[in-house]
């Protein structure tokens, strides 16, 4: 990690990389459903009982009907509580979902002067995600500070959050926490909020050809939140929520998309690869605080209105950084997907993978010939 000017801290590879290496495989210091307090849909199994869908530790997808799903003895709403084994319930009850997440969530579903169905969804997300950071600051102090000296409260993003802040500062005040914690000021939940929403990362259901993905949760990672965005980025991440084990199903991997020589930035795109010039920079301000000059941006800030969301995918070169190059090689062709490719991580003797993965539909496709050729070249 180096200070990159005009940018803050950054990533930079410190030996040259491969396509398809993982360049980080991180844990979440927390995460919580985006699911609205009071609106929460839940799936009930043969027996009548009502489950969530997704388990409240490892966020894997719950089966209705099998019968595998535990919950919380001591919650009054055990909908936020479903387990799908007793690992992770054993897990949750020491960290994500202590008693004191039992009482303040059964508290907060159950106060119907402050949170009720005519409450703005995203305040109760907010709550939502109040209550696993606060839960953090008792659990682990030290990750709690680490979080705090995030990127992500400028005044600009403060004053955004502070009447979302006046507001979730009334409800927790009634709220009792231990000795390790008082609640904080509205100031600083303002910068809570801001800092959650510049650096979460979302926990998305699979994707379906008809609905796309949908968000399951969010989930904050301490190393993962220092890598700078791009709008022609070099690494990409991928999340395998509902296959992989219980202990890593929300891991975050980021793999690169292609070779980096050492000393090259690694950065990752916040956006989708087939989002506008025009939106993406009005994305970027109104939600990270500043504009994007990457190369895409500089190409297609100099294109007529007529031209700016045309995609070329002709006159390619050998740069995978010229645009209408990278965007044939590194885009998913699925129309209602869009989302990045990256080739599978190279075989243990170091041999690359022949297959390119997209890190929003999963789809692999054939790695392009002159890419496969050229990794042939130097083994990792």
């Amino acid at each position: 990690m180096v200070e990159i000017e005009g940018k803050g801290r950054g990533l930079v590879a410190s030996q040259p990389l491969k396509g398809g290496q993982i360049v980080m495989q991180d844990t979440p210091i927390y995460a919580y459903f985006v699911s609205p307090l009071k609106l929460r849909q839940p799936i009930e199994d043969t027996n009548g009982s009502c489950y969530t869908r997704c388990c409240a530790h490892c966020f894997r997808s719950l089966e209705a009907g099998a019968g595998a799903a535990l919950t919380c003895p001591s919650c009054s709403h055990p909908k936020d509580a479903a387990f799908c084994s007793s690992k992770c319930q054993s897990l949750a009850f020491s960290s994500s979902h202590t008693p004191w997440v039992c009482r303040t969530l059964s508290y907060l579903r159950n106060c119907s002067l402050h949170v009720n169905h005519q409450t703005p969804e995203d305040r109760q997300i907010e709550a939502r995600c109040l209550v696993a950071v606060f839960n953090l600051a008792m659990v682990s102090p030290y990750a709690f500070q680490t979080f705090l000296s995030l990127d992500g409260c400028g005044a600009r993003d403060g004053q955004r959050y502070i009447d979302s802040a006046i507001f979730l500062h009334s409800i927790f005040t009634s709220i009792s926490f231990d000795d390790r914690f008082s609640l904080p000021s509205v100031e600083t939940i303002a910068d809570i909020l801001a800092k959650n929403w510049r650096n979460s990362f979302c926990l998305m259901d699979p994707f379906s050809e008809d609905k796309g993905r949908s968000v399951r949760a969010h989930a904050v990672y301490l190393n993962a939140s220092f890598f700078n965005h791009s709008c022609l980025p070099n690494a990409c991440h991928f999340h395998y929520l509902d296959t992989t084990p219980h202990n890593g199903s929300t891991d975050l991997i980021i793999r690169v998309m292609h070779d980096i020589p050492q000393g090259e930035e690694i950065c990752i795109s916040y956006l989708r690869v087939n989002i506008s010039y025009p939106e993406r920079q009005r994305i970027l301000m109104n939600d990270y605080t500043f504009a994007c000059s990457c190369k895409r941006c500089q190409i297609e800030a100099n294109w007529s209105r007529e031209e700016g969301n045309e995609i070329d995918h002709n006159g390619c070169d050998d740069d995978p950084g010229f645009l209408p190059a990278y965007l044939k090689r590194f885009m998913c062709k699925r129309e209602s997907c869009r989302g990045f490719l990256a080739p599978l991580p190279p075989s243990d003797d170091g041999n690359p993978s022949k297959f390119m993965e997209c890190n929003f539909c999963r789809e692999l496709t054939k790695r392009p010939k002159a890419l496969y050729e050229a990794s042939l070249l130097t083994k990792v």
